[in-house]
């Protein structure tokens, strides 16, 4: 998240990750930074990033898709 401080960072395929990933996005979204704290010291890493995701319609990626039938239940 540092090293996209004052870009863009992107995350492909969003629903791949982990809920508590997710959820650890919250607060360098909130505060521009990421700390890290360990027992000797702690470091603070300036994080303002605009967040930009992508995902497939549906887990199988063929919502829509003229040419191949979408094999999810909701497609």
């Amino acid at each position: 998240m540092s090293l996209a401080h004052n870009g863009i960072l992107f995350l492909d395929e969003l629903p791949e990750f982990h809920r508590n990933v997710l959820e650890l996005l919250r607060q360098p979204l909130e505060e521009h930074a990421v700390t890290i704290a360990r027992s000797a010291m702690t470091l603070h890493f300036p994080a303002n990033f605009m967040l930009v995701a992508a995902m497939n319609p549906c887990a199988c990626g063929f919502h829509g898709d003229p040419t191949r039938e979408c094999r999810c239940t909701g497609g």
